[in-house]
C-alpha cells in the first residue's frame, strides 16, 4: 500500500449511487450490480461512513432491491421518474444526489472523499463544485456510458465492468487476478488459507459469510491481501476457490463464502437449513415479498425454465429443495434468500407449481413414506410457451 493509498484509507468517504444508471448499464453488457465487489473497491479509496442509491424503487426493474440494498448498509433514496404516455420521460436521481452531495458538504466536513456511481454528464458541475471545495472526486462508471466531460475532471475514474468486477470473455487477456511468485509465497499464501478456513469455521452464528465481514476480520488478524500479490480481497477468494479452500455465492446483490462442507450441507440439508432461516424471519415483512409477475420478462422466463430443467434433473421437487437450487446456481443473483423463497410461494400460488406425492423410504423406520411435493404445471400459460425450446435444449445436450 502506498503513502497516498494509506491517507485515502484513513479519510471519511460518501458514497452516492445513481442506481438505474449502473444497473441498466451493466445490463446492456449482460451483467448486474454487485454490492460486495462495490463496497470493496470503495473503502479502499476511503472508509464509507455515508452510502445511499437513488431510483425510484416502484419501478419494475428495482422493485426488489431496496431491502438487499439496506441489509449491505446502503439507504435506498426514493426519486419517482417523470413519465408521458406512460413512458419514462426522465429519472431526477442526479438532481437528488447533487443536492444530498451539497448538503453533507456543509454538515459533515470530515467527509473527504466523495465517490459517484454514475456516468451523467450533468454532474460535471457537482463534480467541480466539490473539488474547488478541497474535496477528492471519484466516479465509477459502466463502460461506453460515462460523459467525457465528466472524465476529465474527476480525481479517480473506475469502470465498474473493467476494474470493479469485470466481465470476462473466456480468454481474455489480463482477465484473471494476479497471483503470488509461487516459490517466494507460496507458504504465506497456506498460512492466509489457513486464517480464511479458521475464521469460517469458528463463526458461531451462522453458515456462511459476507465478504465485507471476511474482509474485516483477516485485517484484524492482520491479514493483508496486497502482499500476496491480489489487487483485490475477492480476487484472493477466487484464488482460494480455485485450490478448493472456499465456494463463493452471489445472494441478494452480495457475496456470500462458505467452506466446501458447508457449501455441500445447503444442500444436503436443505429441508432443515430453510426451516431454521425461515423460523428466523419475521413472517410480517412484507419487504422481502416477491411475486412472479413482478419479474421483468427475462428474469421470468429464466426462472420457468430453470424449474422445468430443475424437475427434468431431480427425483421430486419440494419448495426448499427449489430456493437451495436456485441459490446454488445463481438463477436470480439479485434476489435475496427470503425473497427466492416468496417467489417459489408465489409460484405455488399461481399454479405454475402445483401439489403432488412422491413416495420415499423413511431414514429411521425402513417404511414407505408420501413426500408433499410439487410439479411444474406444463398447462400454465407462462410454462406452456418455454416447453418446446426447454425440450431442443435437452435434446442437444443428450
Amino acid at each position: 500500500m502506498t503513502a497516498n493509498d494509506s491517507e485515502n484509507h484513513r479519510s471519511d468517504a460518501a458514497l452516492f449511487i445513481d442506481w438505474d444508471n449502473l444497473k441498466v448499464g451493466l445490463k446492456q453488457l449482460g451483467g448486474q450490480p454487485n454490492i460486495s465487489s462495490l463496497l470493496d473497491a470503495v473503502s479502499r479509496r476511503g472508509r464509507v461512513v455515508v452510502a445511499r442509491a437513488y431510483a425510484d424503487w416502484q419501478q419494475r426493474l428495482n422493485a426488489f432491491d431496496p431491502p438487499n440494498l439496506y441489509a449491505a448498509g446502503i439507504e435506498p433514496v426514493y426519486v419517482p421518474v417523470r413519465t408521458q404516455g406512460g413512458k419514462i420521460v426522465k429519472n431526477s436521481a442526479d438532481v437528488k444526489l447533487a443536492v444530498d452531495c451539497i448538503d453533507l458538504l456543509n454538515t459533515a466536513p470530515h467527509l473527504k472523499v466523495f465517490v459517484l456511481v454514475s456516468g451523467d454528464a450533468d454532474l460535471v458541475h457537482l463534480v467541480n463544485f466539490l473539488r474547488a471545495r478541497g474535496k477528492k472526486v471519484v466516479v465509477i462508471g459502466v463502460s461506453g456510458t460515462v460523459s467525457s466531460a465528466l472524465t476529465e475532471n474527476v480525481d479517480d475514474l473506475l469502470m465498474y465492468d473493467v476494474d470493479i468486477e469485470p466481465i470476462r470473455q473466456p480468454e481474455a487477456a489480463g482477465s484473471q487476478p494476479r497471483k503470488p511468485k509461487p516459490a517466494s509465497d507460496t507458504a504465506k499464501l497456506e498460512e492466509a488459507y489457513a486464517q480464511l478456513e479458521d475464521l469460517l469455521r469458528n463463526r458461531s452464528n451462522r453458515v456462511g459469510s459476507l465478504l465485507s465481514w471476511i474482509g474485516i476480520q483477516l485485517a484484524r488478524r492482520g491479514f493483508d491481501y496486497r502482499a500476496l500479490g491480489f489487487e483485490r480481497l475477492k480476487d484472493f477468494l477466487r484464488e482460494a476457490e480455485r485450490n478448493g479452500r472456499v465456494r463463493i455465492l452471489t445472494r441478494g446483490l452480495q457475496d456470500w463464502v462458505y467452506l466446501p462442507e458447508q457449501y455441500e450441507s445447503i444442500i444436503e440439508n436443505e429441508v432443515e437449513a430453510e426451516e431454521r432461516e425461515a423460523a428466523e424471519e419475521d413472517s410480517n415483512d412484507l419487504s422481502s415479498e416477491v411475486a412472479v409477475a413482478a419479474l421483468d420478462e427475462g428474469e421470468q422466463q429464466n426462472f420457468l425454465r430453470y424449474l422445468i430443467e430443475l424437475e427434468r434433473r431431480s427425483d421430486y421437487l419440494i419448495p426448499p429443495y427449489i430456493v437451495t437450487h436456485l441459490v446454488k446456481d445463481s438463477v436470480l443473483p439479485s434476489l435475496s434468500q427470503s425473497q427466492l423463497r416468496s417467489l417459489v410461494r408465489d409460484a405455488a400460488s399461481e399454479s405454475i407449481l402445483v401439489p403432488s406425492t412422491y413416495t420415499v423410504t423413511h431414514r429411521q423406520t425402513g417404511k414407505p413414506h408420501d413426500l408433499r411435493t410439487v410439479i411444474v404445471n406444463k398447462d400454465h400459460p407462462a410454462v406452456a410457451p418455454l416447453l418446446p425450446e426447454t425440450e431442443a435444449a435437452e435434446a442437444v445436450a443428450g
